[in-house]
């Protein structure tokens, strides 16, 4: 694996998967961090697709990468990060905190409950898998390294 690639994998889980569980702890700070979230899957999906299509990304990452029940939720997903992260506002789910018992099931409105825990561990079990990928794959590589390399379409994370 390239330097960039292990520097980027190794800032993912210090940033995102280190930092998120602070957000979970009370209920002020939830909202940020399913942006942190959407924002992560949309970074994944970046490193796993080709494609400039960041909708097809994102939701392939979502069936690809989540268990399976998030599948017929991909579109509304998408339309949720980017409601979340461009309006600051959710779309066609009802955020919970610390509901994991809830997570998709219908709310009092009949959209889905989104559980802020469990949405945070289906992302972190996707992005290990993902992970996982990338260090034993060459083609994962090559994807997330021209991703990384390629400044107007992302380009490297370095933080000391």
């Amino acid at each position: 694996m390239t330097r960039e690639i292990q520097a980027a994998i190794r800032a993912f889980e210090d940033i995102i998967l280190g930092g998120v569980p602070r957000l979970l702890t009370q209920n002020e700070t939830a909202f940020l961090s399913f942006m942190c979230s959407v924002a992560a899957i949309d970074a994944l999906s970046g490193y796993r697709y080709a494609t400039d299509h960041v909708d097809d990304r994102f939701k392939n990452f979502v069936k690809d990468y989540f268990p399976a029940a998030y599948a017929p939720h991909a579109d509304h997903l998408y339309d949720l990060r980017c409601r979340i992260l461009h309006n600051f506002s959710p779309a066609h789910f009802t955020l919970v905190h610390g509901s994991p018992s809830d997570h998709l099931q219908a709310s009092g409105i009949g959209d889905p409950k989104l559980s802020d825990v469990q949405f945070f561990n289906d992302l972190a079990s996707a992005a290990t898998k993902f992970f996982d990928e990338v260090r034993t794959d060459s083609t994962r590589q090559e994807v997330m390294s021209a991703r990384l390399l390629n400044l107007a379409k992302g380009g490297a994370i370095y933080y000391e």
